[in-house]
């Protein structure tokens, strides 16, 4: 436990660094965003690094992160776009996950070489296609031609508006399970323990559902967790082609208009972000590991 105290003192005190420094590094000269109105000369408070690193710090733990260039502060900011992010985060991992483990189990129930091949061609294909144009796809078809989805924006808790953005985020967690999931139901259904319940008459429907399911969920979990930090962190791309009122908006903004208090603070949110959940999946890999050496 104390070991692992330090360790996030000491990544706490490495993300402090490059998040300070990035953003003064990043909105050190912001004189060509006023280059249309001919203005060249901005004047900006100039400081040591050091001095700049401590303001970062009393603006974290006594300003509420500092005021954005809208004039609320950071963290009431990051706090009106988080649950809007949770909910596309959570819509995009649970539609990539039941889709892959749906088609996987699917295809090792009824042992079909074709749907396996189908599945693995889709997965590369989406994944080898760049993200913003699944997106505007998805626009074209169910915005433009069929009228289903909102093009964009949010309401608190309302699943409509995160369909066309959960989908294009979760077709990619669809297609990277997929692509491990196959040869894993594959293996286990080869395995001499599925032989063996086999040899003991129990129902394929039942070994598909239940045994061949619990022994790919440990890594898998561990994957989707890992996911999920990463879409809590922001979705940029997507985020600005739906205008989603999301993290990863916000992020984009930050740098786009030079927000330095904004932009430091998201950084600090994604990596400790990132970091909670990255520790969460080590502890689950070895909790699981653990469980599979003591098993009988």
């Amino acid at each position: 436990m104390k070991s692992e105290v330090f360790r996030f003192l000491y990544f706490l005190l490495l993300l402090s660094f490059v998040s300070s420094f990035i953003s003064e590094f990043h909105t050190k000269d912001k004189s060509y965003l006023y280059a249309d109105s001919g203005i060249s000369d901005i004047d900006s408070p100039k400081s040591s690094y050091i001095f700049s690193y401590l303001e970062f710090w009393n603006r974290l733990v006594f300003e509420s992160g500092g005021q954005t260039q809208n004039g609320e502060t950071v963290y009431e900011h990051i706090g009106n776009r988080f649950f809007a992010t949770f909910h596309l985060a959570l819509f995009s991992i649970l539609l990539g996950a039941v889709f892959a483990f749906g088609l996987a189990l699917t295809s090792i129930y009824f042992q079909s070489n074709k749907l396996i091949t189908s599945i693995n061609f889709i997965s590369n294909f989406i994944l080898s296609t760049p993200i913003f144009i699944v997106a505007i796809l998805l626009l074209i078809v169910f915005f433009y031609k069929l009228e289903l989805f909102p093009p964009g924006g949010y309401e608190v808790g309302n699943t409509y508006f995160v369909v066309l953005p959960g989908i294009a985020l979760g077709s990619r967690i669809f297609a990277r399970l997929a692509l491990y999931l196959l040869p894993e139901v594959q293996k286990e259904s080869n395995s001499k323990y599925t032989q063996l319940l086999l040899t003991r008459s129990y129902p394929w429907s039942h070994i598909v559902r239940v045994e061949i399911f619990l022994k790919v969920l440990p890594v898998t979990l561990i994957l989707l967790i890992l996911d999920f930090g990463s879409l809590l962190s922001g979705a940029m791309v997507v985020e600005e082609i739906f205008f989603f009122p999301g993290i990863g908006k916000s992020l984009y903004y930050s740098i786009k208009s030079m927000d330095t208090y904004l932009l430091s603070t998201l950084l600090m949110y994604s990596g400790i972000l990132f970091y909670i959940l990255n520790r969460i999946g080590v502890y689950l890999q070895n909790y699981f590991s653990g469980e599979i050496q003591s098993a009988p």
